[in-house]
């Protein structure tokens, strides 16, 4: 085997490394051989005997002229077969009337002879790949054979023919990898994209869960959870229906253009109510994926719009994501209940220990001032003035005592009358406790009266804070937070100011930002306030909120 096959055998291996590590760059793959193999097989052309330099010179000029016109034509119509193969015939053509001069089956240009063939097996289909590589074998042969018979031709050159099958055999089976590997690639962002929609609602849903430990409300769950079971099935009808055992009181999140959906369910729920596993039903001939929900206090029914059964059993993920929310569903309504059954016991147990408290202090001293006025009654006429005045004295000091003991159960039971701040205090001991945990510094300013906001405006400042100074530390290595808080009598600021890195805002999206932040803003715009972030990359970031009171004013009577 001569020098020319060595070097082109290694051409090949490099190719089929490229290949192998690069499967989508199919057209740089094909203009990387086409050049190779130009420059190669000029040089050894040009390096022959014969026939003149001034010949040959021109003869590859002219070659890579036309290689660079096919090249350009095959980038602006790669996406176009017929034009395609069009070009291919030509190629093919040129570059067999090309071997008549420069030496047949023996010119050097034999290898680069290969371009129209490789760009039929990775570009066209393998049939016509084979159907290129035979006419050129043929024309080439064909060629060879002015001199010597075919069968002497066929001898001599054997390895040739079997080199140019195997290459193009090669090229057709990573051809048809590389459109495997391509599909692969597709399903992979295709699965990819499901999975960021998935985290996405994931976010939403775990959102949703932040908010609704301070809106306890079934009918906030039923809006929300159709909502959710909407984005997470990417579907555009949805309802949501629950009612207690009794039927008194009943909440419906209705998304579909059946107005009259919950009277149906209504109506239906003697056959619904039988169902255990998921379930179609057909309501004014759309059909419904349904299931029904059971818990402690409610029941009812989740349901979303599907095509056909055949949707349901070929969708696995849809499947999944609807028993998760259907599950998610019943937990959320057994912990509606159970928030409810233990404010109810501990309204009951404070009532208790008051009673209790009354009655073992202020009430056995009332009743004994009671007594004591009633016996002063009938002794009043037996006793002297002067008895009669101690009599008095003693029922003033008790009824005083009385009274103070009744204040200090007052005291005792406000905070406010005893001057203290517990969720001030509680804001100070965490930054305390977390400058302390993290190693770094926390500056705070806390101004104003608690009393002046809600309890479920201080559960949203406390949880903003902790997510910010988290924020700050694990994303802005951070290593100072200042933390202003003015509670003011129509307005509540909070400015939470770190020296770390920064975040790019204007370039990352909320998903990107992560769930900490869009928790933040979620919870200011559902207590009625304002969120803004100044974040200059590298430069820190600062936090400032505005939250208007909003104060409920009832009228009062006196009477006198």
């Amino acid at each position: 085997m001569n020098q020319p096959i060595v070097v082109h055998m290694r051409i090949a291996n490099l190719v089929y490394t490229f290949l192998k590590k690069n499967p989508s760059s199919n057209l740089n793959l094909l203009l990387l051989y086409r050049y190779i193999s130009l420059i190669l097989t000029s040089f050894f052309y040009l390096v022959g005997h014969q026939p003149s330099l001034v010949f040959k010179a021109g003869v590859v000029a002219a070659l890579g002229v036309a290689a660079w016109i096919l090249t350009d034509l095959q980038r602006r119509y790669l996406e176009h077969t017929n034009i395609v193969k069009m070009i291919v015939l030509i190629e093919t053509l040129g570059v067999t009337l090309l071997l008549i001069p420069t030496g047949g089956i023996s010119s050097p240009f034999i290898w680069y002879a290969l371009n129209p063939v490789l760009v039929a097996a990775i570009l066209l289909t393998p049939r016509f790949s084979w159907m290129t590589l035979t006419f050129y074998l043929a024309t080439a042969t064909f060629i060879a054979n002015r001199n010597d018979s075919i069968i002497v031709v066929l001898e001599d050159q054997s390895y040739f023919y079997l080199v140019c099958i195997l290459i193009t055999l090669l090229a057709s089976l990573f051809s048809g990898l590389t459109k495997e590997l391509l599909q692969v690639n597709g399903k992979l962002a295709n699965t990819n994209e499901k999975y960021q929609e998935t985290l996405e609602h994931i976010m939403s849903l775990y959102h949703m869960l932040e908010n609704f430990s301070s809106h306890k409300s079934p009918k906030k769950l039923t809006d929300a959870m159709t909502m959710t079971l909407m984005k997470c099935l990417q579907k555009h009808t949805a309802f949501f229906w629950i009612t207690d055992h009794a039927f008194q009181k009943s909440y419906i999140s209705n998304e579909t253009t059946n107005r009259n959906l919950e009277m149906d369910l209504t109506k239906d729920w003697d056959h619904l109510r039988k169902q255990k596993d998921a379930f179609t039903h057909t309501y004014h001939n759309e059909q419904y994926w349904m299931k029904v929900i059971r818990t402690t206090k409610y029941i009812g029914v989740i349901g979303v719009k599907v095509t056909s059964n055949t949707e349901i059993q070929n969708t696995f993920l849809l499947h999944r994501t609807f028993e998760f929310l259907v599950e998610l569903s019943e937990m959320m309504l057994e912990r509606i209940h159970m928030d409810h059954m233990m404010d109810q016991l501990t309204i009951s147990e404070e009532q208790n220990r008051i009673a209790n408290e009354m009655h073992d202090s202020v009430s056995q001293r009332l009743f004994g001032i009671v007594y004591s006025l009633h016996s002063l009654r009938v002794k009043s006429r037996n006793i002297t003035t002067n008895e009669l005045e101690q009599e008095f004295e003693f029922l003033s000091q008790t009824a005083n005592t009385t009274m103070k003991e009744l204040r200090a159960s007052i005291y005792r039971l406000s905070t406010v009358k005893k001057g203290e701040e517990p969720f001030l205090v509680l804001i100070e001991n965490y930054l305390v406790e977390y400058a302390k945990l993290n190693d770094i510094r926390i500056a705070y300013d806390i101004t104003g009266n608690e009393s002046s906001i809600s309890a479920n405006t201080k559960n949203g400042l406390y949880r903003i804070i902790c997510e910010a100074c988290g924020n700050a530390v694990r994303h802005g290595r951070c290593t100072l937070i200042e933390v202003t808080l003015a509670l003011e009598e129509e307005r509540t600021y909070l400015v939470i100011k770190d020296n770390g890195i920064g975040i790019q805002t204007k370039t990352r999206s909320m998903k990107e930002q992560g769930i900490g932040l869009s928790n933040m803003q979620n919870i200011v715009h559902s207590l009625g306030g304002t969120f803004e972030i100044g974040t200059p990359y590298k430069m820190g970031t600062t936090i400032q909120i505005d939250i208007p009171h909003i104060k409920s004013h009832k009228k009062q009577e006196v009477f006198g």
